[in-house]
């Protein structure tokens, strides 16, 4: 037989308490009565039957006889165990070994963590949100998971020295991850948007989506690794859905201190995009509290433009005339029949605009920028100024699509800068 238990370290009038209550203590050569010795190896105590030990198992009577309990209150041994919250003991015959859990080694790990903390990004992308890291020297990146290799090449670029693993994060084995302390993130939301879910016919199943299962693999990292502190972004909705309540759940259960809410960048971080987002900051010492600045946007579009060019400025807007009038024939047809689809043309004096999608280069929702020839597209230099980060891209498809699917960078580095303060 072997014993394998989980027990809280106790306290008894102020001063740690080891108890152990089985009756397969009995089956291991531990029965009530028994004398034993403990040594203290580090971290780390041994058990063993000792005739002339002064500890010896008591009991408790119960229905079916007696109960066996070690019970040891000598901090001549506890004393190295003292800072842990938790337990494992592994028992054998005749032989009990106690060590801290995987979770209360974390803890008190987190507890003595100093900077840089080394940082782990899953489904990287461009790098939007590490790039929220760069510059901070709180922070060191040791490395990212990311699946497409288009982005692959560019985070990597991007990131020399960290270990990228290009791969299906189900596919990924934690023994392959480097040594991280945070572990940070934006879940793909495309299962759990508001139009991915109307695209794909989820209704209110989200999770069974393509993408609906990946917070089941970032769990199963956490629970292996138990970062320090854990920062993950999605869309407002995931927070709700039964993968965010789950993911939120989970980590409170494996220990962590979790912190939720949604960021209103326009509203209260003075940034000129509409963008939403749902953010997740779970810490293993102590709690985390973000205090939104509560600045509106006073900046207008202009600022963020590249300075008007006739000639440019009329080969962008002839380049996509013919997607512009479709899209007005298209929106007059809703407006017929009291739908309300529409697109933004922007003027340069607006302190707000819709959300840029990752599909923003296939002409489809805008918003474009009004020019004397017509609507143009935003060009890559302006999307990287708004979004607050260069995407490094070889070509407007791949550059859009990276911005497009990424964070508020500046949004971002002053989540980071609070999370640095309460690690």
């Amino acid at each position: 037989m072997k014993l394998l238990a989980v027990t809280p370290l106790g306290r008894n009038r102020d001063k740690s308490r080891l108890w152990i209550e089985t009756r397969r203590l009995e089956a291991l050569g531990f029965p009530p009565g028994t004398p034993f010795s403990v040594e203290a190896r580090g971290d780390e105590l041994v058990l063993r039957p000792s005739i002339l030990a002064e500890n010896h198992v008591s009991s408790r009577r119960t229905a079916n006889g007696l109960r066996p309990i070690i019970d040891v209150t000598n901090q001549a041994y506890l004393g190295t165990l003292a800072e842990f919250p938790e337990l494992k003991v592994t028992g054998w015959h005749e032989r009990l070994r106690v060590t801290p859990t995987r979770r209360a080694a974390a803890i008190l790990r987190s507890r003595r963590l100093t900077p840089p903390f080394r940082v782990l990004e899953v489904f990287a992308g461009g790098g939007t949100l590490t790039a929220a890291v760069a510059g901070n020297e709180a922070y060191a990146i040791s490395g990212g998971i990311e699946i497409d290799p288009r982005f692959a090449d560019i985070w990597q670029a991007a990131h020399p020295g960290a270990a990228l693993i290009q791969a299906d994060i189900r596919a990924v084995e934690t023994s392959d991850l480097p040594e991280f302390d945070i572990l940070i993130g934006g879940i793909p939301c495309t299962s759990h948007s508001t139009l991915g879910r109307a695209k794909k016919g989820l209704g209110g199943k989200p999770e069974l989506g393509d993408t609906g299962d990946l917070f089941l693999p970032v769990i199963g990292i956490v629970r292996e690794r138990m970062p320090a502190a854990i920062l993950f972004e999605n869309v407002p909705s995931f927070g709700t859905s039964l993968a965010g309540q789950l993911l939120t759940t989970h980590l409170e259960r494996l220990g962590y201190h979790v912190f939720t809410t949604v960021l209103k960048p326009n509203e209260e971080w003075n940034e000129i995009e509409d963008r939403k987002r749902w953010i997740l900051v779970a810490t293993l010492d102590r709690p985390f509290d973000l205090q939104a600045p509560g600045i509106p946007n006073t900046t207008p579009v202009s600022a963020f433009l590249d300075p008007p060019d006739p000639e440019f400025d009329a080969a962008d807007a002839r380049r996509i005339a013919a997607t512009i009038a479709g899209l007005r024939r298209h929106q007059l047809r809703h407006q017929a029949l009291g739908h309300g689809f529409g697109f933004t043309v922007l003027t340069g004096s607006e302190t707000r605009i819709p959300v840029i999608t990752r599909s923003y280069h296939k002409i489809n929702t805008g918003p474009y920028v009004a020019t004397p020839s017509g609507p143009r597209l935003l060009r890559l230099s302006e999307l990287e100024r708004l979004r607050g980060s260069v995407a490094n891209a070889e070509d407007f498809a791949i550059g859009s699509e990276i911005l497009g699917q990424g964070v508020a960078t500046r949004v971002f580095q002053n989540v980071l800068l609070a999370l640095q303060k309460g690690i």
